[in-house]
């Protein structure tokens, strides 16, 4: 698909009309005005010019509380604009906008058209339907074009052909961006007699991950490396191979696999999603593994619907969005929760144990009236396709269970409210302010953080992680933030976790140390004492993994005051005498 011109964030959008004809200064002629139903919002969507297409600027032309708007229409005759509002059960009413002022309401002259404009209106004409048979040649030449919406506007060109007529040209095209775009095409319109073909071209890639080596190729195809929007097509292409045409069987499964597997977990949230879908979708035997920790350790983002006067137009839904924030539900998360709901090869119990686990922890997230729906369907869709009785009663019951806070029950709870802390903005937070501290609380945020379940810190806490007792001495103020912030960045080779290939075809991914002739792996971020136990003889493989065990964003349900106790008492090695803190009456 294209991408989107501009993004006004939440609503309804109701009724749309071009500016054309109206008796508006100019730039009004030129816009798109877009109606909101929710937020009694119109838009004025200004275009601008940009290769084949146009970036757009969104200005709130007019707004009301209430103001249900629901069509709106240039009259073609006073050049007025005309708005109608109403609908369920809303007070019902129409609306006439003219203009006043010095600025000229004459017939604008059209934007100037640009040369990639022009050439994306000569591939569009290709797409009307009584085109008939024509020449390719161009659409083919701009297959690999720079510009996504002319490789758009030539693919679609050679889609509206007989299949017969272009698919051999399709599949020789040497270009990365002309093969990608010639496999979507042949998966859209073609039959699963392709599927091979398609498969072993995309197979010659040499496409390589942010943070991986190149894989071999046979031919030119392997010469040229993709960045990250390449690399995104080219999964997508697979992707859609499978959808429209079936997956692959046999050798060509195994290499299909083989291939994508190489690349996963890559250094993009985005890729990763991408590509655990895909693994899913193929049964690979590693991608429940890496999905389920990319999952446990998936950082929350900042959560910023709109504007706050745009939210207040409507305080019911302003509510819902409020909550949805203040309790940050981890989008990421819940991607690789939803990917994983199909999965039907890889499963263990402690993989098992780990993502149904997951489900108590989402309890205080909040959305929209239909958000814990999707979450319980998500829980169910998994469940459904566990086999044993036994095991599906008892992950049921662990799904099901009343969520434990984090931490030690002995300590109070983060007040918050939190947000999503960058290394930069903490540091700037804590530099200068590390005095008159609470010692008490920041113990209490060390628990209730969950730190302590994982490391040492004056003599008792767990060892998953390094002893943190001495970190003030040994880490700058900017390192110990960023190892909170972004464990991944730099991870210690004493603590880091490995992927482990077994026998079976299976991996498991984790901290791992041998004794008495087995591997013991701990598996579940959130739960060290998890852990898997095979022998050292069924053991393929053991090699670094580049996600670390500590899950980021462990610190974004503290506040501001919460955050800087915890850094003074981390940072004075639990010494309530230390300078850092208010002395005790």
């Amino acid at each position: 698909s294209v991408p989107a011109i501009v993004d006004i964030g939440p609503g309804s959008p109701t009724g749309v009309a071009s500016g054309l004809g109206a008796k508006f200064p100019a730039k009004y002629q030129h816009a798109i005005f877009a109606n909101d139903w929710t937020y009694g919002t119109m838009y004025a969507i200004h275009l601008l010019p940009d290769g084949a297409g146009y970036v757009g600027e969104a200005e709130e032309f007019l707004s009301g509380r209430p103001l249900p708007l629901t069509d709106v229409l240039i009259h073609p005759g006073d050049g007025a604009m005309y708005f109608a509002i109403g609908g369920r059960r809303t007070q019902s009413g129409v609306y006439r906008v003219t203009y006043v002022g010095e600025e000229s309401t004459q017939p604008a002259p059209p934007l100037l058209e640009t040369p990639e404009q022009a050439l994306r209106r000569r591939l569009e004409a290709l797409h009307e339907p009584n085109a008939g048979t024509i020449d390719l040649s161009e659409a083919f030449q701009n297959l690999a074009h720079p510009d996504r919406l002319i490789r758009y506007a030539a693919r679609v060109a050679i889609e509206r052909q007989p299949t017969e007529s272009w698919v051999l040209r399709a599949l020789n095209d040497e270009r990365p961006a002309g093969m990608i775009e010639a496999a979507i095409a042949i998966a859209r319109v073609g039959d699963p007699s392709f599927r091979k073909a398609v498969l072993t071209r995309l197979n010659q890639f040499s496409f390589h991950s942010l943070d991986s080596e190149r894989l071999p190729g046979p031919n030119r195809l392997s010469s040229f490396p993709l960045d990250l929007e390449g690399q995104l097509a080219l999964v997508r292409a697979y992707q859609l191979v499978v959808i429209r045409m079936g997956p692959p069987e046999g050798e060509l499964l195994r290499e299909t696999v083989q291939r994508l597997e190489a690349l996963f977990p890559s250094a993009s949230a985005e890729m990763n999603r991408e590509l655990a879908g895909v693994l899913v979708a193929l049964n690979s035997p590693t991608a429940v593994a890496k999905t389920v920790h990319l999952m446990a350790t998936a950082d929350d983002s900042e959560i910023r619907y709109a504007s706050d006067a745009l939210l207040a137009r409507n305080v019911g839904y302003a509510t819902a969005f409020s909550k949805a924030a203040d309790t940050r539900p981890n989008q990421q998360q819940i991607a690789y929760a939803y990917i994983l709901r199909t999965a039907k090869v890889g499963w263990t119990p402690a993989l098992r144990r780990t993502y149904f686990n997951w489900f108590p922890r989402t309890t205080p997230w909040q959305g929209g009236n239909s958000f814990r729906g999707f979450i319980e369907n998500i829980r169910k869709d998994t469940l459904a396709l566990i086999e044993d009785e036994e095991e599906r009663a008892a992950m049921d019951a662990l799904s099901t269970r009343e969520m434990q806070r984090m931490g030690s029950q002995e300590f109070p709870a983060p007040k918050g409210p939190g947000r999503v802390y960058t290394v930069t903005e903490a540091v700037a937070l804590a530099h200068g302010n590390l005095t008159k501290r609470d010692f008490d609380n920041g113990r209490a945020m060390f628990h209730g953080t969950a730190c302590a379940s994982c490391h040492r810190f004056d003599g008792t806490g767990g060892g998953l992680g390094p002893d943190l007792t001495g970190s003030g001495a040994r880490y700058t103020l900017q390192d110990l933030l960023e190892n909170i912030i972004e464990p991944s960045k730099v991870i210690s080779d004493q603590y880091g976790s490995e992927e482990i290939s077994l026998k079976d075809g299976s991996i498991l991914v984790g901290r791992a140390y041998e004794a008495d002739g087995k591997l013991v792996v701990s598996v579940d971020p959130s739960d060290p004492a998890e852990t898997v136990s095979v022998p050292l003889s069924d053991v393929v493989e053991r090699k670094p993994y580049p996600i670390s065990m500590m899950p980021p964003g462990l610190i974004n349900g503290l506040n501001q005051e919460e955050l800087l106790d915890l850094i003074a008492y981390i940072q004075s090695g639990g010494n309530p005498d230390h300078a850092m803190f208010r002395p005790k009456n």
